[in-house]
């Protein structure tokens, strides 16, 4: 499975689909229309290592995954 990685300026989070999943309902919310211009994500809900990030219009955030290679036999 590759790594997938959240890019939050110049922090990088390790994500899964689950997290991408909700951080795109947070963006759908950020730009609908009548929204605050932000909302809050937690990376890691229910762990000791619970992160959030603001989520808002205009902060640049992207999508990463490491290349996998195949095994040559």
């Amino acid at each position: 499975m590759t790594n997938r990685y959240l890019r939050y300026g110049d922090r990088r989070f390790i994500i899964t689909r689950e997290t991408q999943a909700r951080l795109d309902r947070a963006l759908t919310n950020v730009y609908a229309s009548g929204s605050s211009g932000h909302e809050w994500l937690s990376l890691y809900p229910g762990s000791e290592a619970e992160t959030r990030l603001l989520i808002a219009a205009g902060v640049p955030i992207t999508i990463e995954t490491e290349p996998q290679f195949d095994r040559l036999g």
